[in-house]
């Protein structure tokens, strides 16, 4: 368990501008999703034009009102302008509906291509992915990454959308009217679009930075409260202090630059605005004033309220860029790990073959986790149907290594692996592993019941099945114990079980599936004497006519198996029955001595001390 500070140079190093390229290449790739949906883009944008024409219609019935009923007394067609505006703004409401509601029917649709081609992704990354990934990184991506994702597209087409329809529909209207008024009107826009631009360019990514670090510290205060019982036993508590500090001060003086920028660019575009206004009325007021009179009134008005109604598009234009530039960034993250190739894949001549013996042969295999380094070298052995196989070994002898190759969590550097004279590669990796049972090093159990963590490998098992297999791992009647017995929900990490019971637990689950070949993965290191005698036996009546590895430290387990395989060093140094490696006096000899005598004295002085 891990309790280092967090790295700095992880919240330092977080980008806060897109590249250009890289941002169009982020861009192309998402309209790919919209492939699908091209039929509705354009009812979407045939909304969009209705509703951005309808929304000009009642600053100009308006306008008329002005010119035609007070200026004029003309009531007659007040009740018809009155009506006019009553339509257009309901149609423009209902419009502006169907609008926001087919586009986040949409977005949650490609957000769902999006995150289910993520997870996908990850389900078929090697072994080798998630020995070098961090599990906190991965779930940021498909968590807050993709919720930056969201809300740009939850936006995006009718925002700029709006934008340009309503620009081009009010303008020209405008332009018909009084094409320099127009340029008047139109400038303090474009300052205002301009400030925005910079406002939410700037500050966004600054809050992307804040949320990613608060994520960082979330991760942080988790792992420590995990962690509580080691930090406070070494007392490490002060010094994790200051790694909180650290990193929140990071996370105040980004969110002070925040503020900045906001204090600076948030009154600015709100200010020329107006003050564009203001000089409209003073250059329009000239217009209308007699004797010229080029402008009526209501004219001037439908200036200063077109204004007013093109700074919203343009401001939500404006904030658009800057949730993109946040979206590219989560987007080009949750793309990274989906581009990552899976170098262990079915080839394509790849069948579904059934391990009928389980006899598995190595030729001359060799293996590291990184080039040039290997782990496992030039390993050739012939393990027989039915045999059960111990190995034994030094820590980062190979051992573990050796026994992910059988399943293919890895693919070997040289050398091949065959399972009844057939090449591993040559099994449909879904069929090679459900053939093989394994009971890993690391015990773990899922949120639910006992049965669905039993039946895991296969869901489709009968109750008489499962209650088999925990028999078989001599765990039943402890199960039988409990008020729920096999309905009873297990907790986070499975916290209410003992290692013990979760280890029989994780047994029962890789007999369940009837396997021609069992790996045990150190599967006894949590169990006492008397239950790993209960468990031995269950496997070896379990096992007959199946082939079995085990990874044991306990001489108990290893020289009950049929033949002992010893590695050092990634090779296998000796190999053969428990009499034959003793009679050979070499390492394995001295291995057996050792745990011999150290528990032959450890008993006598128990006897002494009782």
């Amino acid at each position: 368990m891990s309790v280092a500070k967090p790295t700095l140079e992880y919240v330092r190093k977080i980008r806060t501008s897109a590249d250009i390229q890289r941002t169009v290449r982020t861009f192309k790739r998402l309209m790919k999703y919209y492939k699908r949906y091209w039929a509705f883009i354009i009812v979407l944008l045939v909304i969009v034009a209705v509703k951005s024409y309808l929304f000009a219609l009642e600053p100009l019935y308006t306008a008329q009102i002005i010119d035609q009923v007070i200026t004029k007394g003309n009531y007659d067609v007040l009740a018809p302008l009155v009506l006019s505006i009553v339509l257009a703004t309901g149609g423009y409401a209902l419009l502006n509906y169907a609008a926001t509601y087919s586009q986040a029917y949409v977005t949650q649709l490609i957000e769902r291509q999006i995150r289910t081609g993520y997870y996908q992704s990850l389900q078929a990354k090697p072994f080798k992915f998630y020995d070098s990934t961090q599990v906190g990184d991965l779930v940021s991506r498909a968590t807050m990454d993709l919720q930056q994702v969201e809300m740009f597209l939850n936006t995006w087409i009718g925002t700029f959308a709006t934008a340009i329809f309503t620009v081009v529909v009010m303008l020209s209207i405008m332009f018909t009217i009084n094409p320099i008024m127009t340029l008047v009107s139109f400038v303090p826009m474009v300052i205002s679009f301009y400030l925005n631009s910079k406002l939410f360019t700037s500050v966004m990514p600054l809050f992307r930075k804040m949320q990613l670090i608060l994520g960082r510290l979330g991760s942080y205060i988790q792992q420590n409260i995990i962690g509580m019982k080691v930090v406070r036993i070494f007392r490490r508590e002060g010094e994790l202090e200051d790694g909180f500090k650290q990193v929140e001060s990071i996370y105040v003086d980004t969110a002070i630059s925040a503020g900045k920028i906001q204090s600076k660019y948030m009154p600015s575009a709100p200010t020329i605005l107006t003050l564009g206004i203001v000089f409209v009325y003073l250059y329009g007021g000239n217009l209308v004033a007699p004797p010229a009179s080029i402008l009526t009134i209501g004219d001037l008005t439908l200036f200063a309220r077109y204004m007013l109604r093109l700074a919203q598009p343009l401001r939500d234009t404006s904030m658009l860029i800057g949730q993109w530039i946040n979206a590219a960034a989560g987007l080009e993250r949750v793309h990274t790990i989906m581009d990552v190739p899976n170098e262990v894949k079915d080839n394509p001549k790849a069948k579904d073959i059934t391990i009928h013996e389980g006899r598995v042969e190595f030729r001359n295999v060799t293996f590291g986790y990184a080039k040039n380094r290997p782990v496992l070298k030039n390993i050739s052995f012939n393990i027989q149907p039915g045999e059960r196989i111990a190995i034994l070994g030094a820590t980062g002898s190979g051992k573990t290594s050796l026994v992910y190759l059988i399943p293919r969590f890895y693919d070997v550097d040289s050398g091949e692996i065959l399972i009844d004279g057939v090449r591993i590669e040559d099994y449909r990796l879904a069929s090679l592993r459900r053939q093989i049972g394994m009971v890993m090093q690391d015990v773990f159990t899922f949120s639910g019941t006992i049965a669905e963590n039993i039946a895991f490998g296969k869901p489709e098992a009968t109750g008489d099945e499962i209650i088999a297999a925990a028999k078989a791992a001599r765990i039943h009647d402890f199960i039988e114990t409990l008020p729920k017995g096999y309905d009873t929900l297990l907790g986070e990490r499975g916290v209410n079980l003992s290692g013990g019971q979760r280890q029989r637990l994780t047994i029962a689950r890789a007999l369940i599936t009837d396997p021609r070949i069992l790996i045990l993965d150190d599967s006894l290191s949590f169990v006492d004497a008397n239950t790993e005698k209960e468990i031995q036996n269950a496997i070896d009546e379990a096992m007959k006519g199946r082939t079995c590895f085990i990874i044991a430290q306990r001489m108990s387990t290893v020289k009950n198996a049929d033949r002992i395989m010893v590695l050092d060093d990634g090779r296998v140094i000796e190999f053969g029955t428990h009499k034959q490696l003793l009679a050979r006096n070499g390492v394995y000899r001295r291995i057996y001595e050792t745990q011999f005598l150290e528990d032959k004295a450890t008993l006598t002085q128990q006897i002494k001390v009782s």
